[in-house]
């Protein structure tokens, strides 16, 4: 019975060890969404929405995505260099209507 115990602890230890690498797995750090950036400038249609991703334990640095149509009426995400003009426009008004989804098309159409 003694001998059960222990292997029954073993186990639980092993358990409990690959569920803390597999959570860890999750979290890597350096994965950011956006990879290859594009000025805002480029990007001649008009944008539909925006997503901002704040700088986190898995990316150094703040990413936006913003969204446009094509002329075949298909959405595409580009992700855009925040340190340009147009960009720092979206971000400062994102962080002045304190980041509320319903405000967004305010920070669009300024």
């Amino acid at each position: 019975m003694g001998l059960a115990k222990k292997d029954g602890a073993l186990l639980l230890a092993v358990v409990a060890a690959v569920c803390i690498q597999l959570y860890q797995a999750q979290h890597v750090v350096g994965r950011c969404r956006c990879y290859e950036e594009v000025r805002l400038m480029a990007i001649k249609r008009n944008i539909t929405d925006f997503q901002v991703i704040e700088k986190s334990a898995a990316c150094s640095k703040i990413q936006l995505i913003v969204t446009f149509m094509e002329a075949n009426s298909t959405a595409v995400e580009r992700c855009v260099k925040p340190q340009g003009y147009k960009a720092k426009q979206i971000l400062k008004c994102w962080e002045g209507i304190n980041k509320n989804e319903t405000r967004k098309m305010e920070c669009i159409n300024q």
